[in-house]
């Protein structure tokens, strides 16, 4: 059989195994890899060709680097200060989460810490201001998947790289706008349905007096600040500056190395690289002609954008978009464009988009930590019983994708992606 069409499906038995196993998919990416190699006789030089080290150097780099300033509570101690902002004016804390998220993500971490920091910080401040939590945890984590795109984060990396394997530009900053404008009427709908207007005055509590910054925690500031400049304006490797810095805060004492080392997040960077390895195999055997041919026979120049990007947010119900929608569906995008005539950069966009702001479902990642931070607190069953939230993350992940849909459908990305 065609080694292009046998790729394709132990892609997908990867992608079904890893999600009924609860296995890593990156890794048996790789074991399948392997398999091919031997049965059609590939070298390890060419079964390794799919091994982005660059890419590893800017994921761990800029992860690393963020760990060590976690470590020391900047982070934390920052958002909370940023959420003081709004005083007495309670229902503005979701929006301000928004900001937090956005800035959070956009500065160098990415999605992947993000969306595990932002929820811990929302959570408990909504409920001691009497705001909903469940409500102010999807409005945070709407504004990280915002600055997801950011020239500054891992994920922007992964998919600059994907596009200049089509000899696309690797511009992410349209697809970040496009990004925030769905994210925006995304949490404009979700403000409306959690009535996000009104305060439950028998809930807030006191607020808390946060302390000032300890030296440690300016000098990780000033890191922060210096990894911005350095890539937005020197051009600097986000990778590279992100282990710079890290050594430099760990010399001075501002983290513990073990820990910092110990909370990159592995099991991500091996899922996005492994799969890295098998598309590489599937796109050299001819892989991606087959689906490109297979998504044409269902798509007209019309419907082709919209399509795809319920393809993402369906996949990314269940799915990683870093390790699994954007390397899978992205790599078609030039085929797919050429063939009916539309713009590869908008189902690009698409497929991005898709494969973020559809994730809040409750076996998602995303959505899980929410109902993780949500039922930690105080008479949590009684007042956000789990069988609502259940529902309620995976009709905001529907919402998620009706709109998606819908500005897809109608040619919105288009006027400022082309």
């Amino acid at each position: 059989m065609n080694l292009g069409l046998i790729s394709l499906i132990l892609l997908l038995a990867a992608i079904v195994i890893g999600f009924a196993r609860n296995c890593n998919v990156g890794i048996i990416c790789v074991a399948f890899a392997m398999i091919l190699g031997v049965v059609y006789g590939l070298d390890t030089k060419e079964i390794l060709s799919g091994f982005s080290s660059s890419l590893f150097i800017q994921m761990v780099g800029i992860t690393y680097l963020f760990a060590v300033i976690s470590g020391n509570g900047t982070l934390e101690l920052l958002a909370k200060k940023m959420v003081g902002i709004v005083g007495k004016k309670k229902h503005l804390i979701p929006f301000v989460m928004y900001v937090l998220g956005f800035a959070i993500c956009a500065v160098g971490p990415g999605a992947i810490p993000s969306l595990a920091i932002v929820p811990v910080i929302a959570i408990p401040v909504a409920v001691s201001a009497g705001v909903n939590p469940i409500m102010t945890a999807i409005i945070g984590d709407l504004g990280v998947m915002s600055g997801r795109m950011s020239p500054l984060t891992p994920e922007s990396a992964v998919v600059r790289e994907l596009m200049e394997a089509q000899g696309l530009e690797g511009n992410t900053i349209p697809i970040m706008i496009a990004m925030t404008i769905t994210a925006l009427v995304v949490m404009v709908l979700v403000y409306i349905y959690y009535k996000g207007w009104k305060i439950d005055a028998n809930a807030a509590g006191t607020e808390e007096k946060l302390p000032k910054f300890n030296g440690k925690q300016w000098l990780s500031i000033l890191g922060l600040v210096a990894l911005a400049v350095g890539a937005l304006f020197f051009s600097w490797n986000v990778g590279l500056t992100g282990f710079t810095i890290g050594s430099v805060l760990l010399v001075l004492g501002c983290g513990n190395e073990k820990k910092a080392i110990a909370a990159i997040p592995w099991n991500v960077i091996l899922m996005v690289l492994g799969v890295g390895i098998l598309m590489n195999i599937i796109s050299l055997s001819g892989g991606i002609d087959i689906m490109v041919s297979a998504l044409e026979a269902i798509m007209g120049k019309r419907t082709a954008a919209m399509i795809m990007a319920i393809a993402a947010g369906l996949m990314s119900f269940f799915s990683s978009g870093l390790g699994v929608v954007f390397p899978t569906l992205i790599p078609t995008a030039s085929g797919l464009a050429g063939g009916l005539g539309v713009s590869a950069l908008e189902l690009v966009a698409v497929i991005v988009i898709g494969g973020t702001v559809s994730g809040f479902t409750p076996i998602s990642t995303t959505g899980a930590l929410i109902m993780a931070g949500v039922s930690q607190q105080e008479n949590a069953e009684e007042r956000f019983p789990q069988n609502r939230m259940f529902v309620e993350l995976f009709a905001v992940s529907f919402i998620a994708l009706a709109v998606l849909a819908l500005f897809s459908f109608v040619g919105v990305y288009g006027l400022f992606i082309s």
